[in-house]
């Protein structure tokens, strides 16, 4: 990327990113920007690399955030209660384990 000048090469990145965020990159649009690319004097590879690179940015720039907030939505009642019922079965095969463990112990020692 050393043998473009940094406008040229920040240009196309730009352009690329603009095309990311009007959505999704079809191979018409890659081709579009490719030529873009090669108008610029850019080759082909590294016309690609900086289109991937726009699509990973622009996935960094939207990441979700996991935070609670009072936006976020709700977690539905079938799953909270399914995540209820799954931690009464650990605890209950947790303590049938602990008690045979228990038992084993006494019995053995």
């Amino acid at each position: 990327m050393s043998r473009y000048h940094q406008s040229t090469a920040e240009a196309f990145t730009k352009a690329a990113y603009e095309a990311v965020e009007a959505g999704l990159i079809r191979h018409a649009d890659r081709q579009r920007l490719a030529e873009k690319a090669a108008e610029m004097g850019i080759r082909d590879f590294d016309a690609q690399l900086l289109i991937a690179c726009a699509v990973r940015q622009w996935a960094l720039d939207r990441r979700y955030d996991a935070r609670p907030s009072l936006a976020a939505p709700k977690l539905s009642f079938e799953y909270k209660s399914w995540r209820r019922a799954w931690m009464r079965v650990a605890i209950l095969l947790g303590t049938a384990a602990a008690v045979d463990a228990l038992v084993l112990w006494k019995w053995l020692g």
